[in-house]
């Protein structure tokens, strides 16, 4: 754009003494904003717009009214105000509440593609949204917010009831675990259910049961094999019978 650095340099100076503060940040959001400089960051600065740079230096030298600048201004000003648009309505959606049958489709979605299965949560989504023919589809991200949801809220109550209904642990042993405590006495930590889930992914259903639980409950710390088979039921139930 500049034909060498020092004519560039003296454009820069040239902006920065006779624009306002305002002015300056128009011309910072074309090139990328803040994050465009800063160490480490994904951005990067916008190339195509440094001939408006340009072009607006070339104006203020002249004195003439920089229109290059006004039309960088009202650019800037339609792009937040799509963005705050766009915001208002993923918020909107976001807070949409899930309906029952879209709960029920949840739960039959994650029994449908069990963990360890590429690319899951699509599929989850595109279940739930064939099933359902909702207005405004799932996304894999929302998805994944309400089983969190729904994940976090089976408490002790949750696991000592499904417990009750079943006796003989999923991964079909028969208690011969040496680290097999007699109930879930503790509720589980936010990490605890994070790491469970990381397992359940890394671990597929494909494997041999009893082996799978065991590699399973090695992943996360503080709990063994029968207290991970009863927290994943107990999600898994709460996920069917929709709470929130």
């Amino acid at each position: 754009v500049w034909d060498d650095l020092e004519k560039m340099n003296d454009d820069i100076e040239l902006l920065c003494d006779k624009l306002s503060v305002m002015e300056l940040s128009s011309l910072n959001d074309i090139l990328g904003g803040p994050e465009a400089v800063e160490e480490g960051s994904n951005a990067s600065v916008c190339v195509e717009a440094l001939a408006e740079v340009k072009q607006c230096a070339v104006e203020t030298a002249a004195g003439a009214e920089r229109q290059s600048l006004v039309d960088i201004q009202q650019r800037n000003q339609a792009r937040k105000e799509a963005a705050e648009k766009a915001r208002e309505a993923k918020l909107a959606k976001a807070s949409s509440p899930w309906s029952k049958e879209e709960l029920s489709a949840l739960a039959k979605g994650v029994k449908k593609y069990p963990p360890g299965g590429s690319n899951r949560w699509d599929a989850i989504a595109t279940y739930i949204n064939n099933l359902c023919r909702q207005p405004d589809p799932r996304t894999k991200e929302e998805c994944i917010e309400k089983y969190n949801q729904v994940a976090s809220s089976a408490g002790p109550a949750s696991a000592s009831a499904e417990t009750t209904k079943t006796t003989t642990p999923a991964d079909g042993s028969t208690g011969g675990d040496s680290n097999v405590k007699d109930g879930d006495d503790e509720i589980w930590t936010e990490e605890q259910d994070a790491l469970l889930q990381e397992m359940l992914r890394k671990y597929p259903a494909s494997m041999e049961k009893n082996e799978r639980w065991k590699s399973i409950a090695k992943g996360v710390p503080g709990r063994n094999k029968k207290e991970c088979v009863q927290r994943f039921k107990a999600i898994r139930e709460a996920v069917r019978q929709g709470k929130n």
